[in-house]
């Protein structure tokens, strides 16, 4: 069976490992954009935002991730935010608590998908397949 040729919006401001595994993938283009909302732009409008560890933790604690999340979820049919690295290490003095809780508001309150990755090959590896699956789905499936 052969891989589809297809293309992956990517926001301008996404570089480094992620990208360099992304362009080396056998059919798939990316075509870059400046994007209000939103890291990669799959087919069938999902969406996948991309945020380390800490800059997670950070958005919880300052309470900006529920802005971002409220739009990506007017803009988009499905949205998936990619976490990398360790989310549970320490820091910042936020409570593990107030991790868990976020991630299970984002999932069943938001309908949000949340996936660990541990590093940006990882991720690449992910944002390709995740692509690949919403190339079979009706939009807004």
């Amino acid at each position: 069976m052969s891989t589809p040729e297809f293309s992956i919006r990517v926001d301008t401001r996404e570089r480094g490992k992620i990208i360099k595994s992304l362009e080396a993938i056998e059919g798939l283009s990316l075509a870059f954009e400046e994007m209000e909302v939103g890291d990669y732009i799959l087919p069938n409008g999902v969406a996948i935002e991309r945020k380390s560890s800490t800059d997670l933790i950070l958005s919880v604690v300052d309470k900006s991730i529920w802005g971002k999340v409220a739009k990506l979820r007017e803009q988009y049919a499905k949205v998936i935010y990619i976490i990398e690295g360790d989310l549970y290490t320490a820091r910042f003095h936020q409570q593990p608590m107030d991790i868990h809780r976020a991630l299970a508001h984002m999932v069943i309150a938001h309908d949000v998908a949340v996936l660990p990755s541990p590093d940006a090959e990882n991720s690449a590896m992910m944002i390709y397949l995740l692509a690949l699956a919403a190339l079979e789905q009706p939009p807004g499936a």
